[in-house]
């Protein structure tokens, strides 16, 4: 697993398990980014809070800074292609920002296990026309 941060074009953080698309094993350029479990995540402070005067900033912690996580495609089944172009810097998040992702995912993935299910157990009915159009208002195969 490789946790990063994805700076958006249009500035959005991303955080998501990344990786790069290659045309073949031997591709040496990636052609896309595959987002594994993607959040937008955003802080939830002002800059000007976060850096007052007499304030002792912890870069390597990010004190008590709130986050907020939100599923960065919500109506998807967890796995995004990315275009390289939509992607300005990817970086490695703090370990807290690790932690509050993991949690974020842990409680999705709960609340979304009971989601609506597609049963594929049903057959079509018979006599349906499946295929492209010819032109009569039916597909050109039927299911007989």
């Amino acid at each position: 697993m490789s946790v990063k941060i994805a700076r958006m074009q249009n500035g959005e953080d991303v955080i998501a398990d990344i990786k790069e698309i290659r045309p073949d094993a031997t591709g040496k350029t990636a052609i896309a980014y595959e987002f594994i479990d993607a959040f937008t995540v955003t802080i939830l402070r002002q800059v000007e809070d976060m850096f007052q005067e007499g304030d002792k900033v912890d870069m390597e912690s990010l004190g008590n800074i709130e986050l907020e996580f939100f599923p960065w495609s919500p109506l998807s089944t967890g796995r995004n292609i990315v275009t390289l172009y939509s992607v300005v810097a990817i970086s490695d998040p703090h370990s807290n920002v690790v932690d509050g992702w993991q949690q974020a995912i842990k409680k999705y993935k709960e609340i979304k296990k009971d989601d609506a299910k597609v049963d594929h157990t049903q057959t079509p009915p018979t006599a349906v026309f499946v295929g492209e159009d010819n032109g009569n208002g039916g597909g050109t195969e039927s299911t007989d």
